[in-house]
């Protein structure tokens, strides 16, 4: 592959940060609201992502049910668009996204704007963005929109953003093989800017995978998938079809088939121009798929097995979409095969969400939110998470009295870096004056919080502390050997005994950088809760 530098695509897998930007995780709990939901795909891409869902639209309803199935939480609005009124969440959303169905535009007013989408789904996206206001939102559809009526489409639609009071990004078609995707598919992504923050933060388009994955990668169990692809349902061919289907070799379609063969199968198209590769289409257990439809026996696209001569399942047609084998779909067969085809592929949208929320932390870390969450004040624009909050010591003092976290631990140091457990959690802490020369000697054996500590942190997966410095960073690593309640006492006597406090019991593992590294603390000003991974990639 080195020597194929100068294409572009090669160059992008080789030079990719996928690994990196894979480890993004948000810095608080950002809102959203996906419009023309389907069954998720994009939704749940999002999710993965770090976005909190307050709201889902769907008008189909076996794609509602499904959507409900999966994530009851969900605020799941069954209904025709039209009749919602978006006005209840103005400030309240971070994020909104949808893939709206294209249909004809209007070429009539001069200026080619947002009138010009009246009577399309467009402009009941355009209404929902103008009547909520979100920091950032999304629109998806297929890359035919570029060109559509000689690109006078998409100019309405660029227009139309620009009188809603947005900075759009300039568009890009995604292909979904580029994001570890066995698919090729391509969606036309337009993301979109508030003005009054755009000029402030700068999008950047996810990096690509670091190589294409196949049928092979779907079906089996690998990098994508721990198992084997599931058994399902699927549909099957009638005898006069399987009969020729079987004559069609991998990766192969009707000009594969004897002449006659062709004829007769083809009918009048076989003498018309044009490739028609999509029909007595076998695909390719080594390639990726060829892009889903609705129906995957459907003669002008068609997709069948690469080994035996059937359509593809149910499952198989999600894998190749990268739903998870726990995603359900509601419905009879038809309604199914419709539901996966429709979507957008789980980790296109992963990887795309992904991005968006490092835009949404270089927003934030520009103008720090944390301070907001503390008691008595308010957040402008957005909800506070309900599940950020000040823990209450005495109850966890009573649930846990003989500590949280015990972690079996040879105190010695270790040189040898390679050795660390790069999946384990971290917290990440402010350290007080009054402790700052037990740790600058690397000899600290005790760390106690302050009276508040945030409900966010995953006390029962702690694994590794490091401290902050202030006005350094992070440098120095320690293991967790204990995580209890206890009280200042432990330290000085210039507490009450009932002041309540976490107590991390802990053991100097290395120095992780030659040298301080600057850091951002993301909860309060004074907390991190994070993986070694995601700090040793800073």
């Amino acid at each position: 592959m080195e020597e194929l530098l100068d294409i572009e695509p090669v160059r992008m897998m080789l030079e990719t940060h996928w690994d990196e930007e894979f480890y993004v995780s948000p810095l608080r709990d950002y809102t959203s609201v996906e419009l023309f939901a389907g069954a998720g795909g994009l939704a749940l891409g999002m999710h993965m992502a770090g976005f909190r869902h307050i709201l889902l639209n769907e008008i189909d309803s076996m794609a509602c049910q499904t959507l409900r199935k999966n994530h009851p939480e969900w605020n799941v609005l069954e209904g025709d668009i039209h009749q919602i009124d978006f006005t209840p969440l103005y400030g309240k959303v971070d994020f909104l996204s949808g893939g709206f169905p294209c249909q004809a535009f209007s070429y009539a007013g001069k200026k080619g704007g947002l009138n010009d989408t009246r009577g399309t789904l467009f402009f009941e996206l355009a209404r929902a963005v103008k009547e909520i206001q979100p920091k950032v939102f999304l629109g998806e559809n297929v890359k035919g929109l570029l060109s559509h009526d000689n690109g006078k489409t998409l100019s309405i639609i660029k227009n139309a953003i620009t009188e809603l009071g947005y900075t759009l990004v300039e568009p890009r078609v995604l292909k979904a093989i580029m994001y570890q995707v066995p698919q090729k598919r391509e969606r036309l992504i337009l993301i979109a800017i508030r003005n009054d923050i755009a000029q402030k933060v700068k999008f950047k388009w996810p990096d690509p995978y670091k190589r294409v994955m196949t049928l092979r990668d779907a079906f089996f169990k690998g990098e994508l998938f721990g198992q084997d692809v599931p058994v399902s349902d699927g549909q099957t061919y009638p005898a006069k079809k399987a009969r020729v289907m079987a004559m069609v070799p991998e990766g192969g379609d009707w000009r594969d088939l004897p002449i006659e063969e062709q004829k007769e199968y083809m009918g009048g198209s076989f003498y018309l121009g044009g490739g028609k590769t999509g029909m007595a289409r076998r695909l390719s257990m080594d390639e990726p798929s060829l892009t889903l439809t609705c129906a995957p026996a459907q003669k002008q696209t068609e997709r069948c097995h690469p080994l035996e001569t059937r359509p593809l399942t149910v499952r198989e047609y999600a894998r190749i979409q990268t739903f998870p084998d726990d995603w359900s779909f509601v419905g009879n067969l038809a309604d199914q095969y419709k539901q996966i085809g429709n979507a957008v592929p789980v980790n296109l949208a992963y990887a795309i969400g992904r991005s968006l929320i490092r835009l949404f932390n270089d927003l934030d870390a520009q103008e720090p939110e944390e301070s907001q969450y503390e008691e008595g004040n308010q957040i402008a624009h957005g909800m506070i998470p309900p599940d950020l909050f000040a823990i209450d010591m005495f109850d966890v003092k009573n649930d846990f009295p003989d500590g949280i976290v015990s972690n079996y631990f040879v105190e010695k140091r270790i040189v040898d870096k390679s050795k660390l457990d790069d999946s384990k959690n971290v917290l990440v802490s402010l350290v007080t004056n009054e402790n700052m020369s037990f740790f600058s000697q690397q000899n600290a054996r005790l760390y106690y919080t302050g009276k508040k500590f945030p409900s966010t942190v995953k006390l029962n997966k702690l694994y590794y502390f490091m401290p902050y410095i202030k006005g350094k960073g992070i440098r120095d690593l320690y293991i967790i050997k204990v995580a209890r309640v206890g009280t200042k006492n432990e330290v000085t006597q210039k507490c009450g005994e009932d002041d309540f406090r976490l107590v991390f019991e802990i053991a100097f593992v290395t120095q992780l950088f030659e040298d301080y590294k600057p850091y951002k603390l993301k909860i309060w000003h004074s907390y991190t809760d994070t993986n070694l991974r995601a700090i040793l990639s800073i």
